[in-house]
């Protein structure tokens, strides 16, 4: 049976039970892993969370090692998408690279409220990705975007502007913004990390894998 067709403006999901994704970097072309990286408390798992579930964790719990897999419909394609968290805490640096293998997308994760989380992109992570993940697409996303319009982070919050300076020098694929709790933008983030995860591996491999629309962001 073919796919349902999603809306245009929407990317639709289908939960699915852990570890039941295949990768695109292995034999088939029907499915993304994509891995989410950066700072402790910069919102990774509640991306996820509000992506998955369409809700928000009601309290902050420390991610170790977890994954999980969604159905997702893009073009009338359906993909099996295996979204891997990270533990941004050092004491769990051995435990990471677990997480990347077979990888075909990154997510660098920072907070835009917090700018040493923003700092911590050129400075740490996209050179522990790259020692795992030398040819893998990454992108850069700022999260937490709700606290720029409200609460005592106002102030010092990092602007789109830094998320794109920064995103050009590490040559990552894309720059793009969300916030999981008012819930604006997490569709578009992983929609994205989908079409350039596919495109990539379509360029890599030299072969023709199946047709998506392009992702465009800054």
């Amino acid at each position: 049976m073919a796919p349902r067709r999603p809306r245009p403006d929407k990317l639709e999901t289908e939960n699915k039970s852990k570890n039941s994704c295949r990768m695109m970097n292995g034999t088939t072309g029907t499915s993304v892993k994509c891995v989410l990286v950066g700072d402790c408390a910069v919102g990774k798992t509640a991306l996820l969370v509000r992506f998955t579930s369409e809700t928000f964790p009601d309290c902050y719990r420390p991610t170790v090692y977890e994954n999980t897999g969604v159905d997702v419909f893009m073009d009338g394609i359906q993909i099996s998408l295996g979204l891997w968290d990270t533990a941004g805490n050092d004491t769990f640096r051995q435990i990471r690279p677990m997480s990347y293998q077979q990888a075909d997308v990154v997510l660098l994760c920072y907070s835009v409220a917090n700018p040493t989380t923003l700092a911590s992109i050129q400075q740490k992570w996209i050179g522990e990705v790259r020692e795992y993940l030398p040819r893998v697409p990454v992108l850069v996303v700022g999260t937490q975007t709700d606290l720029r319009d409200m609460g005592p982070y106002r102030d010092r919050c990092t602007t789109a502007s830094d998320g794109k300076k920064v995103a050009h020098e590490i040559r990552a694929k894309g720059y793009l913004e969300c916030s999981a709790l008012i819930n604006r933008g997490v569709q578009q983030v992983f929609e994205c990390a989908v079409r350039t995860a596919v495109n990539q591996a379509r360029k890599r491999t030299r072969r023709r894998l199946f047709d998506l629309n392009p992702c465009h962001v800054s």
